[in-house]
């Protein structure tokens, strides 16, 4: 994807078959604790932009992953839902729900996050 107001997404996001794949990029892997994810394409309820996830997505601790004051890195359980993130405060994101019973949200930042909906909601439909 490319970048949209010269901002640079955290992740790549890829249709592989059937599956949704992200990977992190650089650091992101280190803080995130894990390099790619694998979605099952059909598992995907829904994407799209978030102006603030952290307000639609709820956190109450960090269950495998990084936090500090500026950023959300890995695993994160709140309200009985389990997320995976890699994401800046203050930023928008895109917000994948899912339909699986251990991981029900992954929060992201792509170079154009209105693209990487797109891609994802139209796989979606052919899946």
């Amino acid at each position: 994807m490319t970048r949209r107001g010269g901002r640079r997404g955290l992740v790549d996001v890829t249709m592989e078959g059937d599956e949704v794949v992200v990977t992190t990029r650089g650091w992101w892997a280190f803080l995130s604790l894990r390099r790619r994810i694998r979605l099952p394409r059909e598992a995907v309820r829904s994407a799209h932009v978030s102006g603030d996830p952290t307000a639609e997505v709820p956190v109450t601790w960090r269950s495998g992953g990084t936090g500090t004051f500026m950023i959300r890195a890995g695993y994160w359980r709140g309200s009985g839902v389990r997320s995976w993130w890699c994401y800046r405060y203050g930023q928008p994101a895109v917000l994948i729900e899912l339909t699986l019973t251990r991981l029900r949200a992954v929060v992201v930042m792509t170079d154009d996050d209105d693209a990487t909906v797109d891609a994802i909601m139209s796989a979606r439909q052919t899946a």
